[in-house]
Order: C-alpha cells, then sequence, then structure tokens
C-alpha cells in the first residue's frame, strides 16, 4: 500500500479508547447528539422516504436497521437512509480546512455497523472518531474539489475508516477498505452547485452505504488497488500531487472530534454569519424593510451560496443553499429554522421580492482571513439612511461553539414535534453517556418512533 493508506489504516487499527482524551470523547459525544438530532428532524423528508422504499425490498443475515422505524435491511441501505436523515437539513457540522466538509457524515455508517453487531457505546464511539480523524485529517492536506471532485469522497474514506473499526479489522484490510471506498466513489461537486437537487444529501449517503460495503468486502478478504493515493492514475494523478500524510490525534496532535462547527441555523454554513447579520440588521429596522441590501463575505461564501441559481429558488435544497434566500427570510421572519423552508414559504412571493433587493459581492480581507474566520457584513439602505452590521466567527464556529445547553435545545426543537417529553429526555441521557452505554441496539430502541 502507498505511504498514505499505510499511515491512515495503522492509524485507524491501533486507536483505542484510551489513547482519546477526555475533551475529544466529549466533543464525539456533543456532535453526536447533534447528528442524531438532525437526523430526528430530516426523517420525514421526501428523499428519506424514496431510502426507505428502497431498503425495505432488502434483507440480509446481519441486518442494519434504518433509525426511527427500525425497518430491517441490508447495513449498506441502512446506512444510506440513516446519513440521508443526519444530511437532509443541511443542519449538521462543518470543518473548514483546505477542503472543508461534514465530518458528522461519516457516523451514520460507523453507527449503523455498531448496531448491527451489537457493539458497546464505548467501542462505538472510538470508530466514529476514527472516522472523524480520517475525514478532517484528508481535509487538511488535500482538496480534490479543485478538480470538480465533491468532498463527499472524504465521507467515503472517514465512513470506510470508522465502519472498518466497528467490524475489528486490522490494518491490512481496513488499508483495503479505504482503498475500495476512495477508487470508486470520486463523487462530482455538481451535486451541491448551482440549482440543487435532492441528491446534495443524497451524495454523502451514497457514500456512506459504499464505505459500508467496502469495508464488508474487506473483511471477507477483497482487495483493493495498492496505492489508491500515489499511483499515477490515482489520486494524485488526478490532483496532480501526492498527498502529505495528514496530523491525527494523538499525543502531539488535537483530536479532530472537539474542533468542528456546529450549525445554528439549518442552512449552509457559508451564510450563517450573514444570517446572524441580518438578524442583528432587522433588530435595528424595527420591522421596516430596506430598499437595497449589499451583502460581501469571504470567496467561497460567494462562490457557493450566491451564484445565479441562487436568486431562482423553488425547492428546499436550493435554499438552504442560497444568501438571499436565508437573509430575506431572516429580514421578514426573525427567525431562520426549518420553518422557513416550507414549500409554502419558499413559493412566497414577499420573499422574492425582498431576495430581488439582495447583492453579494466578495471582500478581499474577508477572503484572506479565511478559513481562519468567517465572516459576512450586512449594508442596508432604508428609509434613505445606511445601516451596516458585520459579523466575524458566528455563535456555533469553532471559534465561537455552542454549548452544550445550546446543542441540546436545538435537538429538543428538532425532536419536539414526534417525540413525547420523556422519550427525549431518556435518549439525551443516553447519548450524553454513550461511551458508557452497555448496547448500541439499545440506544437504536430508545429512538423508535
Amino acid at each position: 500500500m502507498d505511504a498514505l493508506t499505510e499511515h491512515l489504516s495503522s492509524y485507524v487499527a491501533g486507536l483505542a479508547y484510551d489513547d482519546i482524551p477526555a475533551d475529544a470523547v466529549h466533543g464525539m459525544k456533543v456532535r453526536l447528539v447533534d447528528s442524531i438530532g438532525c437526523a430526528i428532524g430530516g426523517q420525514d423528508g421526501e428523499p428519506v422516504a424514496v431510502a426507505r422504499a428502497l431498503a425495505r425490498e432488502a434483507g440480509a443475515a446481519t441486518p442494519g436497521r434504518v433509525w426511527f422505524t427500525g425497518e430491517r435491511t441490508t447495513p449498506e441501505l441502512a446506512a444510506f437512509a440513516n446519513e440521508l436523515m443526519v444530511r437532509y437539513l443541511d443542519f449538521n457540522d462543518t470543518y473548514f480546512a483546505l477542503d472543508g466538509g461534514h465530518p458528522s457524515d461519516t457516523i451514520a455508517a460507523t453507527l449503523t455497523l455498531s448496531d448491527a453487531l451489537g457493539l458497546n457505546g464505548r467501542d462505538a464511539l472510538v470508530a466514529m472518531v476514527a472516522g472523524y480523524e480520517v475525514f478532517c485529517g484528508l481535509g487538511e492536506v488535500q482538496k480534490p474539489s479543485t478538480k470538480f471532485i465533491d468532498h463527499s469522497l472524504h465521507v467515503a474514506v472517514g465512513s470506510a475508516a470508522g465502519a472498518s473499526k466497528a467490524l475489528g479489522l486490522d490494518a491490512q484490510r481496513t488499508a483495503h477498505a479505504i482503498s475500495i471506498a476512495l477508487t470508486s466513489n470520486l463523487a462530482l461537486r455538481i451535486s451541491r452547485d448551482g440549482k440543487l437537487s435532492m441528491w446534495k444529501a443524497g451524495s454523502a449517503a451514497n457514500s456512506a452505504q459504499a464505505a459500508v460495503f467496502a469495508a464488508r468486502l474487506a473483511e471477507r478478504g477483497m482487495t483493493g488497488p495498492e496505492e489508491p493515493f500515489y499511483a499515477d492514475s490515482g489520486l494524485a494523478g488526478m490532483l496532480g500531487a501526492r498527498t502529505p500524510l495528514p496530523a491525527l490525534g494523538g499525543a502531539s496532535d488535537r483530536f479532530h472530534s472537539s474542533l468542528s462547527s456546529i450549525k445554528a441555523f439549518p442552512a449552509q454554513f457559508n451564510a450563517q454569519a450573514a444570517i446572524w447579520a441580518a438578524l442583528g440588521l432587522r433588530e435595528r429596522l424595527q420591522s421596516r424593510l430596506p430598499d437595497r441590501i449589499l451583502v460581501s463575505s469571504y470567496r467561497q461564501a460567494v462562490t457557493s451560496s450566491a451564484d445565479p441559481d441562487k436568486w431562482r429558488v423553488h425547492d428546499r435544497e436550493t435554499a438552504d443553499h442560497s444568501m438571499p434566500y436565508v437573509i430575506a427570510a431572516a429580514l421578514l421572519d426573525g427567525e431562520v429554522t426549518v420553518r422557513q423552508f416550507t414549500d409554502e414559504r419558499i413559493a412566497d412571493p414577499a420573499v422574492h421580492d425582498l431576495m430581488a433587493r439582495v447583492e453579494v459581492a466578495e471582500d478581499p480581507e474577508m477572503t484572506a482571513r479565511f478559513p481562519r474566520a468567517q465572516a459576512a457584513r450586512i449594508e442596508a439602505v432604508a428609509g434613505g439612511e445606511t445601516y451596516v452590521v458585520e459579523i466575524e466567527n458566528s455563535k456555533g464556529n469553532a471559534a465561537n461553539p455552542l454549548s452544550d445547553e445550546e446543542v441540546e435545545a436545538k435537538f429538543r426543537a428538532l425532536a419536539g414535534g414526534v417525540m413525547g417529553q420523556e422519550q427525549v429526555d431518556a435518549l439525551l441521557s443516553r447519548l450524553w453517556a454513550f461511551e458508557e452505554d452497555p448496547s448500541v441496539p439499545g440506544i437504536i430502541d430508545a429512538m423508535a418512533l
């Protein structure tokens, strides 16, 4: 195997619970609580219904379970449906690096297999941490999105790492699982550019199911290419350079499970600062609507959430990636929650009228500070007066994190409409004590609707 594959696989196979410091254990539990909350909020989404319908058609000797319904299917199809729920609302965590993304996209594959295998919470947590380390570590040293490859590639590799750890694979078989997942899942960036589709969430879910498949194949002896990263016909040939070895959590490096940003709003993270700025502007305007709104932010925010399609919003998938939409919703409603992404609200002429007044431009100084800082400034003209609100590292950013209480409040808000308070309390108690829980299947049982 090439040096990078060996580096990742030997790390994953050797990782033990005692290697993980208390802050990283707690950080992993925070992100688990957040992800399960997102899944509860997303479980009734239209693409999730498609995934569940497909899952019902398959069975397995070692079945995986679809969360909340308990339907039994193959571990791969269960991982697909479960990750689709985590991802659907675009509300799960974000990690900014050379190539960013959502490290919690690796949780579903690992937790689905942990349930199928009857693992305890401690072993499942180690597997989830392994997935985070590989996902975030790769994002710090390589940027496949410059070649039109989506960061779902890193979801596949990180999920394969977590799945391999859950299965107890040695370094050699873990390496083959990583190789199979990498070489077979070069997802295209178009999944989250322009006018978006259900596959915006489906791309990561597909990586999750492919990772479970890769790990289960490797467990049974399937081999993958020896040099998936470094061969001229591998990723290095596509990127034009060999990826250096990433730093992974250990004695001299912090674990990544406490370093990602957790969203305050169900929208693309690049728009989070702008939403906070819009809410601050609304307070100053005292219910007046501006005649002109100029938003300035860093280049990635502008290119990903303010291309022309983001003014032509007709569905949830595009709306939560549209800076003009979320700013208009914040100014009109004083909040950006799942309620702002109903079909009725998205079609509201009042929202589109205000969106037409929004202009978005890059601020080179903000671009220079990114990703150390994520900033946005709104200049609005109303009644002949100009109002300016600027936000840097808004609440939820890793530099300004949500507290445990705020993460729990987010969970309760998402779960409140479908679970009773007693069930929510019991589930949260188990998730916050996840590493002490004797049974992952018991936790999945506690999630039943």
